[in-house]
């Protein structure tokens, strides 16, 4: 009976690890430095455009994981000597591509491990804003959406941190700019709006 119950409590273990490994995680995907702001009229452009084969998710560049887990991207940018008036993270919700639970924060230094809580940590400059979501493999946002709006940033390190799950059966994509303006500049969201395009008609194409 012993070696029987020995037998058994195995095999619950051995369910139970397997139950464990499938469940969703905090994984890096991608760290980019997008080196420094360098004059108050710069803008530097920041997103992710992801493949899904297999339950698994890849982005050029970044690190697989399974389609179940949430993803986090950081890029780390630099303020000269010269802080600016005002600052702005955006993204245009009219060019999200199958990401659910897209959000973000702002927090001064280098990349922090996926899912590291903050909380009160001095750092954190922005908390993790609220989750937006567009499941579909065609855009159906609703124009541009200010992630982050922060008064003015002094000199320094600063790591602007997405996170969000990849929903679409042969990908997703986001992308955005972080500007010194009030509001992007035409011309740059007009890139965007174009890059993104892109990635949306090889999404549709790969999905058929």
């Amino acid at each position: 009976m012993l070696y029987f119950a020995n037998r058994t409590a195995l095999a619950c273990l051995i369910l139970l690890g397997g139950a464990v490994s499938a469940q969703a995680a905090n994984v890096t995907s991608k760290q980019v430095d997008l080196g420094g702001l360098g004059s108050p009229a710069s803008a530097l452009n920041f997103g992710n455009s992801f493949s899904t084969a297999g339950g698994l998710v890849s982005s050029p560049g970044g690190n697989s994981f399974a389609t179940t887990d949430t993803f986090y991207d950081t890029f780390t940018f630099n303020v000269p000597a010269a802080g600016f008036s005002s600052f702005t993270a955006s993204l245009n919700l009219g060019d999200l591509l199958a990401i659910s639970n897209l959000s973000s924060r702002l927090y001064t230094g280098t990349p922090l491990a996926a899912g590291t809580a903050l909380g009160g940590n001095p750092s954190l400059i922005k908390p993790w804003s609220t989750g937006q979501t567009n499941v579909t493999e065609v855009a159906a946002g609703s124009g541009l959406f200010n992630m982050i709006n922060v008064p003015s940033l002094a000199a320094g390190t600063y790591t602007l941190e997405v996170r969000g799950q990849v929903v679409g059966q042969s990908g997703g994509a986001y992308a955005g700019v972080i500007n010194v303006a009030a509001v992007p500049e035409p011309s740059t969201l007009a890139l965007l709006t174009l890059g993104l395009s892109l990635i949306g008609l090889r999404i549709r194409r790969q999905a058929h």
